[in-house]
């Protein structure tokens, strides 16, 4: 792997390789000597979304996997931060399009699903963030809640490396404004952002379905659901128009 490093980029050593099973495996497969780091390929066949979801692979796309040391306890509010930083580069990039987080993490594009992002755990506090970005094309599937597109689909053109380089860039400098104003100011941005945001939802996890209005992000990164007159604290699941 090593025959592929490409440079530093914001802090990560940066490897660019022809294809992977997944860059998540390929990530965690790194010495502790070269984290951080982030691993790109340029084809991906063994890709992987949340629960267990298969990730079709495009040729063109942007597949990654950037290690980020987090504190258990911080992990929500990171998991914010990770789909806002992404939000803001495609804003910056098309500033007319019309870009959406459906939480946690998803970035719609024109009503459209655009990116991917899964987070799993190497060791400890370190975290391997996966991220697939629908440079120039979507996949066809089935029977999935909603649909999917690309930037180029959307009159968006960019390549996958730049695109990359920008994303980390923009997600360095809202760490550390993160580190240095606290969770708050990028609360607000996220909010800015919100898919159905004071709207009735629906969350699905393993255990029931709960439908309610989406009233906010609490300080944690956490969904605050109204149900019936109170408000309930909605830890993790899937969100549903």
């Amino acid at each position: 792997m090593l025959s592929f490093y490409k440079k530093k980029v914001a802090g990560w050593n940066w490897y660019d390789l022809p294809e992977v099973i997944s860059t998540n495996d390929t990530i965690k497969e790194l010495s502790e000597k070269d984290l951080p780091a982030v691993v790109s390929a340029a084809k991906q066949s063994g890709g992987r979304g949340r629960r267990g979801r298969r990730w079709q692979a495009v040729s063109g796309n942007l597949y990654f996997t950037f290690s980020q040391s987090i504190p258990v306890s911080e992990l929500s509010r990171y998991v914010c931060i990770i789909g806002l930083s992404m939000a803001k580069v495609i804003k910056k990039t098309a500033p007319k399009a019309n870009i959406k987080l459906k939480w946690p993490n998803d970035v719609f594009l024109n009503g459209k699903k655009v990116t991917g992002i899964l987070l799993e755990n190497i060791k400890n506090n370190i975290w391997a963030i996966g991220i697939g970005v629908n440079i120039v094309g979507s996949p066809d599937i089935k029977d999935m809640p909603y649909q999917a597109t690309s930037l180029k689909e959307e009159g968006i053109d960019t390549e996958r490396t730049a695109f990359l380089e920008q994303y980390l860039e923009q997600f360095s400098s809202d760490l550390a404004q993160y580190e240095k104003e606290g969770f708050e100011p990028l609360r607000t941005e996220w909010l800015k952002f919100a898919l159905n945001l004071g709207q009735e939802i629906t969350i699905k996890n393993d255990e029931d379905i709960k439908t309610g209005i989406f009233l906010t992000l609490d300080e944690e990164g956490y969904l605050i659901l109204k149900i019936d007159n109170k408000e309930e604290r909605i830890i993790a699941g899937d969100l549903f128009i």
